[in-house]
């Protein structure tokens, strides 16, 4: 951590003589240390000039003090932008005020409210500088018309935290800034780098981290704001160090957003016929006990959830395991960025078992046996009924989840347009941690109040039945298991086999 240092004031004492009288002794300020300036270079009109005009022709530049690059989307490094006196005393100031803790599916850190009002005369003058000095120069650089709205808040990032990809395009931003406050020692194995992500033009969606950048002490980092700026905080792998900011936007007039493209719905399949000899093979024959059905049932009816553990026989749960496992066995990543990322199976390279195991859930004997589960009217009406379901549908995945992979909440996520029954089965989870993230989390639309989270357990089947106004996402899964290994898996991932039923 940096030393701190008082605010340097000389005090020069002169005396004064008025007919051989000795005067007064007076104090002079010769400097005012607490309010900081520009660095020397963006006040040089050369500098400025060629930072302009690589900023209208999307070109890159560097001087002694600035980096300006052009991709993914424009943006600029300033160096060494304060004192370190002046930084050390931002940094104490800081110390003493209330971090709200702050977690959802897209984030996890410490934060600060707006400190435009805040007690305090260093932050008090940082914040003057971004909107007397700091805005006028932006506005020469890049030409947009800023006006005085500056937000500015301080945030903590810790172990595991994380603020996962997304554009900050909402009201009037139009220029991102951050200035770092990180201990001098902090390197790239820390984590906690400023990552920016490719896109492709036209989709406006994010396709991979192309850049990494140090959230190196006393640097402020500035982008602009576009349907295109896709970024995130790369999760805080120190133990020992605590990775602060300031940062915020400078806002102007709002940008047209480009048309989104609707995902596609995910398509939808009747069960596949058959497969009772194998749910009665597979399937621990506890769940085919009338008194226990209908106590699940009950449950399930009273609550809209359940866990069924030990729902696969223990030979078979074995035997799926190992094949998951398999060496030869590919999976594909799914995405883009700002709404998933984790990894599907490759349906070119499985195994006879594991497509088994996969039809076997959208069975018509799982269908059944799901139906008396819930209670709910998972098999196809009579023709002649008049209110007839028509025939229930399914969809499913079978996923590897493990260090670094999430989904995050959207409204537009076609999985979520219509009731249904969430069936999530895991495999290789044994002794999985909340702590780990990886669990789902049940949220209801426009509310912040967590409706349910179910956190994987091994041999277990989580059924839940949710509307179209119950938002859903697994949280980031983070550093802490990879230290969980169990046999045949050095990377701490587990299986899961991930169905959707609609009546």
């Amino acid at each position: 951590m940096g030393t701190v240092h008082g605010s340097s004031v000389l005090l020069i004492m002169s005396k004064r003589r008025k007919g051989g009288t000795s005067g007064p002794q007076v104090k002079l300020a010769k400097c005012d240390q607490t309010q900081p300036q520009l660095p020397l270079p963006l006040r040089d009109g050369e500098t400025t000039e060629k930072l302009q005009d690589a900023w209208s022709r999307s070109l890159d530049v560097e001087t002694s003090c600035v980096t300006l690059q052009a991709k993914p989307f424009r943006h600029c490094i300033i160096k060494n932008y304060l004192s370190e006196e002046f930084i050390a005393k931002l940094e104490t100031d800081l110390s003493e005020l209330s971090f709200n803790t702050k977690s959802n599916d897209l984030y996890s850190f410490k934060q600060t409210n707006d400190l435009k009002t805040a007690d305090s005369p260093s932050i008090g003058a940082f914040a003057s500088l971004l909107k007397e000095k700091m805005k006028d120069w932006l506005v020469e650089v890049t030409g947009i018309p800023l006006n005085d709205e500056v937000a500015i808040t301080s945030s903590i990032y810790e172990h595991t935290d994380t603020l996962l990809c997304h554009d900050d395009e909402l009201e009037e931003r139009r220029i991102a800034f951050i200035l770092y406050i990180t201990p001098p020692s902090w390197t790239m194995a820390d984590g906690g780098t400023l990552d920016l992500f490719s896109s492709s033009e036209g989709r406006i969606k994010p396709e991979n981290v192309v850049k990494s950048l140090l959230p190196t002490r006393n640097s402020l980092v500035f982008f602009e704001v576009t349907a295109s700026s896709f970024h995130q905080v790369a999760e805080v792998l120190a133990t020992d160090k605590r990775r602060l900011s300031m940062g915020g936007w400078f806002h102007g007039p709002p940008l047209a957003r480009p048309a989104q493209s609707p995902e596609p719905k995910v398509p939808l399949k009747p069960w596949t016929d058959g497969y009772f000899d194998m749910v009665e093979d597979w399937v621990n024959p506890l769940y085919f006990d009338d008194e226990v059905l209908a106590r699940i049932q009950q449950d399930f009816e009273d609550n809209s959830e359940i866990l069924l553990e030990d729902f696969l026989k223990e030979d078979k749960v074995q035997t799926i395991t190992t094949a998951l496992q398999a060496k030869d066995l590919k999976w594909t990543q799914t995405g883009p960025f700002n709404k998933r990322h984790y990894e599907q199976v490759d349906s070119t390279s499985m195994s006879e078992l594991v497509q088994q195991v996969a039809k076997m859930f959208q069975s018509e004997a799982m269908f059944l046996l799901l139906g008396r589960l819930t209670g709910l009217t998972l098999q196809s009406e009579d023709d002649g009924e008049e209110e007839s379901h028509g025939t229930p549908k399914c969809w499913g995945e079978v996923r590897r989840w493990r260090h670094g992979y999430y989904t995050l909440m959207h409204d537009e996520d076609p999985h979520n347009n219509d009731f249904s029954l969430d069936s999530m089965f895991y495999l290789n989870s044994l002794d999985w941690k909340s702590e780990y993230g990886g669990y789902v989390s049940y949220i209801a639309k426009g509310e912040d109040e967590e409706l349910l989270t179910v956190v994987p357990k091994d041999n277990a089947l989580a059924l839940v039945y949710r509307d179209s106004d119950t938002l859903r996402f697994v949280k980031y899964i983070n550093t802490r298991a990879t230290d969980r290994q169990t046999s045949g898996n050095q990377d701490g991932s587990f299986f899961e086999v991930y169905n959707a039923y609609y009546e």
